[in-house]
């Protein structure tokens, strides 16, 4: 005869057979050891990208490095505030290039005949934002974007081509006020006002 205290212990209808319930643990340990893979792929990918970037910013420090080093030597003849700044950059195919804007503040300084288009705080600088030309190999343009939409004005911008560590580069500056004023200084540095680029010499 099965005493009170001998019922009271025998396992509930919901507890289950032994090997159900070690079943029952082994999918919830599955899932916590799939969800921790995840987290490592997901680590794994960030790290992989942010490694991919700043590769790339130091191969391209590395390659302005003497041309930096060259024109940061000379004396400042001219300085500005940019409003607004904007590089081409490569696409993936022929002709997908797309414009990218360099984060503010930007400024333009002329040193003798040449000129850098940089961030102004020195992270952006270390970060890549500096663009550096010898205004011999450097053609600039004076566009004004048409057509005027409903009778409102489009700021004129200058756009830069020139050359850095042996490839070409495109910049694009937007003005609001001032705009002759640096058009004046690139052209009085050596620019050449024209819409082709200009081969180097050393080229």
């Amino acid at each position: 005869m099965i005493s009170a205290g001998q019922a009271g212990a025998c396992p509930g209808p919901d507890a289950g057979h032994p090997l159900q319930r070690a079943g029952h643990y082994h999918a919830s340990e599955a899932k916590l050891l799939a969800g921790s893979l995840m987290q490592y792929v997901t680590l794994g990918i960030v790290v992989a990208g942010l490694s991919l970037v700043c590769g790339q910013i130091w191969l391209r420090r590395r390659r302005v490095t003497p041309l930096r080093r060259e024109i940061r030597a000379r004396d400042i003849t001219f300085r500005a505030a940019l409003d607004r700044v904007y590089v081409i950059e490569p696409g993936t195919s022929p002709g997908s290039d797309f414009e990218v804007p360099i984060s503010s503040p930007v400024e333009l300084i002329v040193r003798g005949d040449a000129f850098e288009v940089s961030n102004a705080r020195p992270l952006g600088r270390v970060m890549g934002l500096e663009y550096f030309f010898r205004a011999r190999e450097t053609s600039v343009e004076l566009n004004r974007p048409i057509p005027r939409i409903y009778g409102m004005d489009t700021p004129p911008r200058i756009i830069v081509r020139g050359w850095q560590g042996g490839r070409k580069i495109q910049l694009t500056i937007r003005q609001k006020n001032d705009l002759l004023e640096i058009w004046n200084a690139l052209t009085a540095a050596g620019a050449v006002p024209d819409i082709a680029w200009i081969t180097p010499r050393n080229a």
